[in-house]
């Protein structure tokens, strides 16, 4: 039963990484080769919170400049819910809860198979020449921190605000 949760997070994430790439925000930075191929990046902030619920469903949410991707999956079944552009004020808070929980800084943690953990993963963009940076960090759904429950309890309100479902994280 593990394995075929973790076939299904991994086919959820290639599907996510495609249909983010679609709806990205950020600025297109053109790529120099010698070729004279310009394949270019998306150079911006991304943020991925992943909530595994031991035996149960997962929630997979993808959040790009203003735009939040949404999916759901338990068992072998999916349901992406799919895209949601977020007004700027929703933006600005929810961009700062993510930088309220301090994910860089934070311990890389452990996935709690016992009771389940969340997976938070931060991509900033490259700056001054240097290559764009990413952390992943897990943290038990036991958390008490008061910093992952109100992100948490904010993306759910999103999602159900413009999906009509409520994330059971």
């Amino acid at each position: 039963m593990r394995s075929l949760s973790l076939v299904v997070s991994i086919a959820l994430a290639a599907v996510v990484s495609v249909a983010c790439a679609a709806c990205a925000s950020g600025s297109y930075v053109p790529a120099d080769r010698p070729t004279g191929d310009d394949a270019g990046e998306t150079n911006g902030r991304r943020f991925d919170f992943v909530s595994n619920k031991p035996a149960e469903d997962e929630w997979q949410i993808r959040v790009t400049g203003s735009s939040m991707w949404v999916s759901y999956a338990r068992d072998a079944k999916s349901d992406k819910l799919g895209s949601i552009r977020l007004t700027e004020a929703e933006t600005n808070k929810l961009w700062d809860l993510i930088d309220a929980v301090n994910i860089p800084g934070r311990k890389q943690g452990t996935k709690d198979e016992d009771v389940g953990y969340v997976s938070l993963q931060l991509k900033e963009p490259a700056v001054g020449g240097e290559p764009s940076a990413r952390y992943m960090r897990y943290m038990s759904r036991a958390t008490e921190n008061k910093q992952l429950i109100a992100l948490a309890t904010y993306l759910q309100d999103l999602t159900e605000k413009y999906k009509k479902e409520r994330p059971s994280f």
